[in-house]
């Protein structure tokens, strides 16, 4: 419907006037009246003024065909639907592939040896599962022996208290003794774990995790196999 169309329905019918009564009244067709007021047809400004005069609305005659003097705003057209193409699935690369792009890793490794170094990435059962490449400064990485140091994947949540969560890597340069306050990765009943160490009297030990709730347990030192101080934490999103 319009804007006029609304207006011209809307005084009919407070006037209590059915369009055949309007037409009549106008001496238009009954046909006619019923378009202008669904919008199928747009009256001239002379057939608007009599038929809003015929019902008394002249209070909205200047206002509404002021509005349908005004210029006809151009929407921007529907922009055309179109389907993203998505990439083929590339063909696995052969036995013989895989071999020589690590040949050639392998040799552009040995080029920057002195600058950079693959890193191994263990998980709790000693297992080499991946390799992160960290630069070589002064001959150290993080202040390890690059040959040494290693990156351990957290398993589980055990640390989220000390914002370390499953899934994260932790740098490990190499220390057999014990740091207060530090997170040191150490081997215990069987695996690898990393906790917060805090030093107690004589030989004893205090290992930290903080997963829902904060929990402590005391150990002696010859319990436990110490591997090394956790340094750097590696997160991807």
């Amino acid at each position: 419907m319009s804007r006029m169309g609304d207006t011209i329905k809307n005084a009919r019918i407070k006037c209590g006037m059915t369009e055949k009564q309007l037409a009549k009244k106008t001496g238009n067709a009954e046909n006619f009246i019923k378009e202008i007021e669904s919008g199928r047809r747009i009256p001239s400004d002379d057939q608007a003024r009599r038929i809003l005069k015929a019902l008394g609305a002249t209070e909205s005659m200047s206002t509404e065909l002021d509005v349908a003097a005004e210029p006809e705003v151009k929407l921007r057209p529907r922009p055309t639907p179109y389907i993203i193409p998505v990439e083929e699935d590339k063909p696995k690369p052969t036995k013989k592939e895989i071999e020589e792009r690590t040949e050639a890793n392998d040799a552009w490794l040995d080029a920057l040896g002195g600058v950079v170094k693959r890193v191994p990435v263990i998980d709790e059962k000693g297992l080499a599962i991946d390799h992160v490449l960290f630069p070589i400064v002064g001959g150290k990485i993080e202040g390890g022996a690059p040959d040494k140091v290693l990156m351990f994947r957290v398993p589980d949540n055990s640390l989220t208290g000390f914002r370390v969560h499953a899934g994260d890597l932790l740098l490990v340069v190499p220390d057999k003794t014990p740091v207060d306050d530090a997170l040191m990765l150490i081997f215990s009943k069987g695996r690898r774990v990393v906790r917060k160490i805090k030093k107690m009297e004589g030989s004893k030990l205090l290992l930290q995790s903080y997963d829902r709730e904060f929990v402590s347990e005391t150990v002696m030192w010859a319990e436990i196999q110490i591997l090394g101080r956790c340094v750097k934490l590696q997160r991807s999103l």
